[in-house]
């Protein structure tokens, strides 16, 4: 058991470092469970180092992926509430909608474009598409505000001097 809680944990840290580097899963390879192939050979090689099949370890940085966006989220839907751009309700409206998404379907920020995309490509079924289009009619009917960037050299440069 304790084991298992290490091998978590490491996958975690690793899958936070892809994160971090940019390699985030898109949303054509999360429903499919295959790694785009710039990443597939890390994977490949993070598996090998912690001697598991390479497809717990996809599996791992997906949830990974999908708990830490669902983290962002829920701290800027309560940054909003906080200073008065969205009230309580509309944040409650906004997260029962999410929690209402049918599964193995792309997030609410994939568009109608993509989807049409992912279902000619087979990476998704008219059953998968059919549910994401029924879940996308139930969106709350307000507009999320646009999320703060950071202005223009606000981040540090990676392998730069500060």
């Amino acid at each position: 058991m304790a084991t298992k809680k290490i091998l978590y944990t490491i996958t975690g840290i690793l899958a936070a470092g892809l994160m971090m580097t940019g390699l985030a899963t898109t949303a054509a390879y999360a429903d499919d469970g295959q790694a785009p192939p710039a990443r597939g050979k890390l994977l490949e090689r993070v598996a090998q180092i912690l001697n598991i099949d390479k497809q717990q370890v996809v599996e791992a940085f997906q949830q990974a992926t999908a708990e830490a966006r669902q983290i962002r989220l829920n701290n800027m839907l309560d940054k909003w509430v906080a200073d008065g751009t969205l009230t309580q309700d509309q944040a409650a409206q906004y997260k029962a909608w999410l929690a209402a998404k049918p599964a193995g379907v792309p997030g609410p920020f994939v568009g109608q474009n993509i989807m049409d995309r992912l279902l000619e490509n087979g990476r998704i079924t008219q059953a998968q598409y059919d549910a994401w289009k029924t879940w996308q009619g139930w969106k709350p009917a307000f507009e999320l505000p646009k999320p703060e960037r950071p202005a223009a050299g606000a981040l540090p440069r990676r392998g730069l001097p500060q």
